[in-house]
């Protein structure tokens, strides 16, 4: 074997070991992501009634 095929296997294979460990912790942080971009949005939601509401206030009676 060329001395830079098996670097090249050597490093491949530190590389998956450290990948390895991150998977769970990755998927969770994409999970809680996911969580808090779905409550966001019903925040924006929300938000965005209320505006309406202030505007439609503010036309019919001017506040």
């Amino acid at each position: 074997m060329p001395a830079h095929r098996y670097i090249q296997a050597i490093l491949a294979r530190e590389l998956a070991e450290e990948i390895q460990p991150l998977a769970p912790a990755t998927i969770d942080q994409i999970e809680r992501a996911a969580e808090r971009a779905a409550e966001a949005e019903k925040h924006r939601e929300r938000t965005e009634q209320i505006g309406f509401r202030f505007v439609d206030l503010d036309r019919r009676f001017g506040i």
